[in-house]
C-alpha cells in the first residue's frame, strides 16, 4: 500500500525488529507455563469463537505454506 513503510529486510515496520530476529528471541528461552489459566468451560467458549480462524490459518498455511 502507498502509506506502507518500505520493508527492510524481514522488518514490518519501524516499531518491530525483523522477523528473523523475533523467532529467535522466541526460541531462545524456555517454556513457561501459563500464569492464568481459564476453566474447561472458558476454554470451550474461547476456541468456539477462534474456530473460524483457525480453519482459515490452517487453509493458507497449507495453500501458501510459511512465508516471511
Amino acid at each position: 500500500m502507498a502509506d506502507d513503510p518500505p520493508r527492510g529486510g524481514h522488518q514490518v515496520d519501524a516499531t518491530h525488529p525483523p522477523t528473523h530476529l523475533r523467532r529467535a528471541c522466541l526460541l531462545a528461552g524456555e517454556p513457561l507455563a501459563a500464569q492464568v489459566v481459564p476453566l474447561d468451560h472458558r476454554n470451550e467458549g474461547i476456541a468456539a469463537e477462534l474456530a473460524a480462524a483457525r480453519t482459515e490459518v490452517a487453509r493458507r498455511l497449507l495453500r501458501d505454506g510459511l512465508v516471511d
